[in-house]
């Protein structure tokens, strides 16, 4: 009696000699630590990205601004004024840029903004 051949076996074996051949394998262990540690990286970052660079933040501002529409001006003053806030040593540039943000914020009671913003930081 004759043996059953099971070509879709014989296809599978086939396809992964020659994948073999193409590309070596990486072994599962280090793939396994990959994910591992990418794992306890992005847990002790809070899953954020760990590398930030001007592009990334350059697309996230435009995303915001088409998701924003209209809206989105007086969040991405907000924005400045409040990165301006986090720094450390506070620049003269620092202060006219927040002023400036404050100004398109409200143009019309910039006065007023300005003068209020000062006063409750100096508090």
């Amino acid at each position: 009696m004759s043996k059953k051949k099971n070509t879709l076996k014989d296809l599978d074996d086939f396809l992964k000699q020659q994948a073999a051949t193409l590309v070596a394998p990486i072994p599962l262990g280090d793939t396994l630590k990959e994910r591992v540690e990418k794992s306890a990286q992005d847990a002790s970052t809070g899953g954020l990205e760990t590398e930030i660079s001007v592009t990334s933040i350059l697309q996230d501002i435009r995303t915001l601004s088409e998701k924003e529409g209209h809206a989105f001006r007086k969040k991405f003053y907000d924005l400045i004024i409040q990165s301006l806030e986090a720094q450390k040593n506070s620049t003269a540039e620092d202060k006219m840029l927040i002023n400036t943000a404050l100004y398109l914020k409200s143009p019309e009671t910039w006065k007023e903004s300005i003068r209020s913003y000062w006063k409750d930081r100096n508090h």
